[in-house]
């Protein structure tokens, strides 16, 4: 895999090493990080994943997003809230797989993949080219800022 897929994948190993570090009963304990548990974090993680997913597979033949898919990204609360609410019901061992499934789902899609189609050249409106795993960077970004925050819970504990 290339340096972006790799970025992507070495974000997620560094998220799960700090996930591993909470207990069961920590990580279904709400008002962990703001209002939500960790595992409701695990599941807005896990929704962006499958999110980046539909993205990339959608750009793969198409330059745009539908407008829909636009307006999570503009304005990501309601996206938020309906990805955690199943998860609310979730166990810790029950949350730690399903937080692995959708990062292993997207995974498998990008190897499955042929590179000519992860990185065909889409012109943006303001001239600048993008490409289908373009995506990987801001979710890798997303990981890892959740990862700081996580830290620093673990550092006040």
């Amino acid at each position: 895999m290339d340096d972006l897929v790799a970025r992507f994948q070495t974000s997620q190993q560094e998220l799960e090493a700090v996930i591993a570090r909470f207990s069961d009963e920590e990580l279904t304990t709400p008002g962990k990080e703001g209002d939500w548990s960790i595992r409701e974090v695990m599941a807005h993680i896990a929704a962006w994943d499958d999110w980046g997913k539909r993205a990339i597979e959608i750009r793969l033949t198409q330059d745009d997003l539908p407008a829909q898919m636009n307006e999570e990204a503009r304005n990501p609360d309601p996206f938020n809230t309906r990805a955690v609410g199943p998860w609310k019901g979730y166990d810790a061992k029950q949350a730690r797989a399903a937080f692995a499934q959708a990062y292993q789902g997207l995974i498998n899609f990008l190897q499955a993949t042929p590179q000519e189609k992860l990185y065909r050249p889409i012109m943006r409106p303001n001239g600048k080219t993008t490409t289908p795993a373009s995506s990987l960077s801001a979710l890798a970004h997303h990981k890892n800022e959740h990862r700081a925050h996580l830290e620093a819970l673990l550092a006040k504990d």
